[in-house]
């Protein structure tokens, strides 16, 4: 027959956890995040291979107007597929407010299509189909 633990321990008021302060609240978690990334989560340091958030491109203050999303023009012929982008007038209104266009894959499709940038390539084929691209401000 197998042993409890807890008659083990019933006379220790740690009951298993060591010091008595041990188990006390979240005091024994050695910090939150990256703490101690310096000192006693040094293997974790070594095993992701990186010492700061300057190295995981995480630093600064990023204004969420201002970031530019990136989408290709084979999910934007993918989500018109789908049906996500209504048609007027034979074109097809594609907004993206936060985003930047770009050229890869094919783009068979009328649609006007607004964004806040677009590369060289990515216009070419948008007007070659016989759409428009018109870039907001």
């Amino acid at each position: 027959m197998k042993s409890n633990k807890k008659r083990k321990y019933a006379g220790n008021r740690s009951f298993g956890g060591g010091n008595a302060k041990n188990r006390r609240g979240k005091g024994n978690r050695g910090g939150v995040g990256r703490a101690g990334f310096h000192k006693h989560n040094w293997l974790r340091t070594i095993k992701l291979g990186e010492t700061n958030k300057r190295d995981r491109g995480l630093s600064g203050f990023f204004h969420p107007r201002r970031v530019l999303h990136e989408i290709t023009l084979e999910q934007i012929s993918r989500r018109i597929a789908k049906g996500e982008f209504k048609q007027a007038d034979g074109l097809y209104a594609v907004g993206l407010p936060t985003s930047k266009v770009l050229s890869n894959g094919a783009f068979a499709f009328k649609a006007e299509v607004k964004a806040r940038a677009f590369s060289a390539k990515a216009k070419e084929k948008i007007e070659a189909a016989g759409g428009k691209a018109v870039v907001l401000q």
